[in-house]
């Protein structure tokens, strides 16, 4: 099983990313000792790249390996092949460079419910490459399958250690707030706020009502990462709550938070993805014991205070 964070060297790779600089921030906070490799690193894509930074890196306990190249919304359908290239890339010389130069640490890397097929029911782990996936993420599904499977395989053949999991729609401070690259909880409050002080009596939502995500407040997604890592290895799993909420239900939190009485809209013709999708966590949460700690209410509240100065 896993070493103690307190204790070893956790590297996190992707740490000026959304989930890699709240890793960095929680793991400080805290006096966890970690070294970070963002961007000004080189570009992972370059295989010379990956060697030299993975060779130049203290030897650690665990990597976190959070570099992606992703884009939200409508936007993926017209970038997929650039998607499955720069991705693919990324983490075949990343595992290659784990294998070479860092073999005493587990890599733990990040899936998502991308890369499941359509279900309308919670995912189990048994459903990965079942069946396609949605039409709007088969670029990026497709090398988040390829990490999955080439951790599994490089860990049976060179005797190493990983784990991969599939994670929640995370939200939280310092998202990346263009259209583009915003998550859609991030995407959801950005607009509500901008909404609420332009004077608009009304919160205009894209999607469904009753399109279904999961969601999870950044730390608490952090914390269950760590609580697999302590209990898991060697497997792909689904890292979640099992607490899945609709768009409207995410919506009416928003406007909660900020004390804003405005009607909530659906206008027609916007980007939905998927109407389902959500992990079945029952085996992480049943080994773990985990909980999260932030309701979504109590998060969105989190954001504003941090990335708007509201409260």
């Amino acid at each position: 099983m896993a070493s103690n964070p307190k204790d070893d060297l956790t590297i996190i790779l992707g740490s000026d990313g959304f989930l890699g600089r709240n890793f960095a921030r929680y793991m400080g906070e805290r006096g966890l000792p970690f070294h970070a490799i963002g961007r000004d690193a080189g570009d992972l894509s370059d295989p010379a790249v990956s060697q030299r930074v993975f060779a130049e890196a203290p030897k650690a306990a665990r990597i976190l390996h959070l570099v992606t190249r992703q884009r939200t919304g409508q936007i993926q359908y017209g970038i997929q092949g650039e998607l499955i290239a720069v991705n693919a890339r990324i983490h075949l010389n990343v595992l290659e460079a784990w294998r070479l130069h860092q073999p005493q640490a587990k890599l733990i890397s990040t899936g998502s419910s991308c890369a499941f097929p359509e279900s309308d029911k919670p995912i189990v782990e048994g459903e990965f490459q079942s069946g396609p996936m949605h039409p709007s993420v088969r670029g990026y599904g497709l090398a988040k399958q390829l990490l999955a499977v080439g951790s599994e395989t490089y860990a049976s053949q060179y005797g190493l250690r990983y784990l991969h999991l599939f994670l929640a729609t995370v939200y939280g401070p310092q998202d990346h707030k263009a259209p583009e690259r915003t998550h859609f909880m991030t995407g959801m409050i950005d607009r509500a706020v901008k909404e609420m002080r332009g004077g608009a009596t009304a919160f205009t939502v894209w999607g469904e009502p009753d399109t279904v995500r999961d969601l999870l407040y950044v730390d608490d997604q952090i914390e269950a990462i760590f609580a697999a890592d302590a209990t898991f290895d060697n497997t792909m799993l689904n890292c979640s709550s099992n607490a899945p909420v609709t768009i409207d239900q995410s919506a009416r939190a928003v406007v909660e938070a900020l004390g804003w009485q405005a009607e909530i809209t659906y206008p027609p013709g916007t980007f939905k993805g998927a109407s389902y999708k959500t992990l079945d966590a029952g085996l992480f949460l049943g080994k773990t014991g985990w909980k999260p700690k932030t309701s979504l209410v109590e998060g969105v509240r989190k954001v504003l205070a941090s990335d708007y100065g509201l409260s």
